[in-house]
């Protein structure tokens, strides 16, 4: 019985230390000055539109704001030490995702770039995606699919992922993160109500500033088409307990372990 207590007191000092270090730093249903929509791939015949950014009661969504049916790519991001809690290694960047099941094939989805992103120019085609450091994590509900697409030193690739969610949809992803490791790793996943799933290690170069803005990022492709909605953007470090709480915790499972001793 007594070792019984031990383990529930254990489990309840852990919650506990996660609970004090979670921290939502945008709730996603109000103002969004702070951030900047860079768009990176235009096929607007050269109206420059893109992708907009959108924040409402259900939080934030992403719009297309170009002509046609071509894809435009856009980052929308904010300095990672403007907010309350500064994305650094050791942490988990999260966002709650809310996917209802849509038809086009486009993607919506969690970002991380270098220092200031490089805007695509005005014309159609015209794409910066290899001119800066990014990553992206990102839901494409038509296909079922998890989207990670990465501009590393130039390289870019897109369209790594995972199709099917081990049987889950789109609608049953509960929210999207990025980890980072170290210095230049980065881990990136998704979650359901089973629980974290990690896609894939991302590997940058050493001395990428990566990590400096983060936000969201979008794919659009078509007139009149919106994706989301992305709610409470969240930093969760690796967890450091308050003095109080761990002093609280030590002196419980001390008391139990001499009142065990006792007992024997």
């Amino acid at each position: 019985m007594k070792t019984k207590k031990i383990g529930a007191l254990a489990v309840a000092c852990s919650l506990a230390v996660a609970a004090q270090s979670q921290t939502i730093i945008d709730p996603l249903t109000g103002s969004l000055a702070g951030y900047t929509t860079t768009a990176v791939l235009d096929n607007s015949a050269g109206a420059g539109q893109g992708v907009s950014f959108t924040a409402g009661v259900g939080g934030l969504a992403a719009n297309y704001a170009g002509t046609g049916a071509s894809a435009e790519q856009s980052l929308f991001l904010a300095p990672a030490s403007s907010f309350s809690q500064t994305f650094a290694v050791g942490d988990t960047l999260s966002v709650n995702t809310s996917f209802a099941a849509t038809g086009p094939t486009e993607d919506f989805g969690l970002a991380i770039s270098a220092a200031n992103p490089v805007a695509a120019g005005a014309g159609n085609g015209y794409n910066s995606r290899t001119l800066f450091d990014y990553a992206a994590v990102s839901l494409r509900p038509s296909q079922n699919a998890l989207r990670v697409s990465t501009s590393i030193n130039g390289t870019l690739t897109t369209g790594n992922g995972v199709i099917g969610f081990g049987g889950n949809s789109a609608a049953n992803v509960t929210s999207l993160y990025v980890s980072w490791v170290s210095a230049d790793v980065f881990d990136v996943g998704y979650s359901t109500a089973g629980g974290q799933v990690l896609d894939e290690a991302i590997t940058f170069e050493a001395g990428s500033t990566i990590g400096s803005e983060i936000g969201f990022y979008g794919d659009l492709r078509g007139t009149g088409t919106s994706l989301g909605s992305f709610s409470d953007l969240t930093i969760t470090p690796t967890p450091t307990p308050e003095p109080s709480t761990l002093a609280l915790c030590s002196l419980g499972l001390a008391g139990l372990a001499t009142v065990a001793r006792r007992k024997k």
